[in-house]
């Protein structure tokens, strides 16, 4: 495994780190993001059997998760066929760069209402030999966070195999991603995706709350957004989220 770009350097460093590695990424932004919504609206425009719709069936998340990392990676393929190719052996990354390796990039997705993400119980945990360690689990990544059927956070990055908080038993929880690499290592894809996330996923929003703001007509940030009625408890959240808002 070759050495991380984040070897020796403060966290006080990893952002501009971070901005670098993606500003030279063989893929724009805008590209990343338009194969993704193209991705996400093939999975549930598809029929099984030609008879059984996607969207009406109760897919698990990491089925979901699997799908459409398989049609992201099958349009990327696609457009660019001497560049790009999906996983082929053990130990390729979901997205494999042809010509460039270091540029070959993992997908990761989560279904659960929030913007954690998770990785296999076994991530960070010490194998026996290389060959039980399958792929490398550090370098690049294009995650996904979904609620149902809405995309709700898009994002691209770098996280080492090191970011994952281990688990000591091979039977425990998944991993899950240190704090300092939300913050510093991954960056949003925003695009317009975000308005349709559900309102749970402002802060102070749990279920009683959310079905109050259900009854007056807001289920995600475009609605509360534009919402133009008079409940105090929905026009404080509205004004404490302005910001956040106001950039999608």
């Amino acid at each position: 495994m070759e050495l991380s770009p984040y070897t020796n350097q403060p966290i006080s460093n990893w952002s501009s780190i971070t901005a670098s590695l993606i500003e030279k990424y063989p893929v724009p932004l805008t590209e990343i993001l338009e194969i993704a919504n193209l991705s996400w609206s093939r999975l549930w425009s598809s029929v099984v059997g030609g008879e059984i719709k996607i969207n009406e069936v109760e897919l698990p998340a990491t089925v979901v998760g699997y799908f459409f990392q398989k049609l992201f990676s099958h349009e990327l393929s696609r457009r660019y066929p001497n560049e790009w190719q999906g996983e082929k052996h053990k130990n390729d990354k979901d997205l494999v760069n042809i010509k460039k390796p270091d540029y070959s990039t993992e997908m990761k997705a989560s279904g659960q209402l929030g913007y954690a993400l998770f990785g296999n119980r076994s991530y960070n945990q010490t194998s026996e030999s290389s060959r039980e360690s399958g792929k490398n689990k550090s370098g690049f990544y294009i995650t996904l966070n979904f609620h149902g059927q809405t995309m709700t956070l898009l994002r691209i990055g770098w996280i080492d195999q090191a970011d994952w908080i281990p688990q000591g038993s091979q039977t425990g929880q998944a991993a899950v991603l240190k704090p300092e690499v939300y913050d510093h290592k991954l960056i949003i894809i925003k695009g317009d995706y975000i308005k349709e996330s559900p309102i749970q996923l402002l802060p102070g929003i749990g279920p009683k709350t959310a079905q109050h703001f259900h009854s007056h007509g807001v289920r995600n940030f475009h609605e509360l957004k534009f919402y133009k009625g008079s409940d105090r408890i929905i026009l404080n959240t509205k004004l404490a989220q302005q910001n956040y808002l106001t950039a999608f």
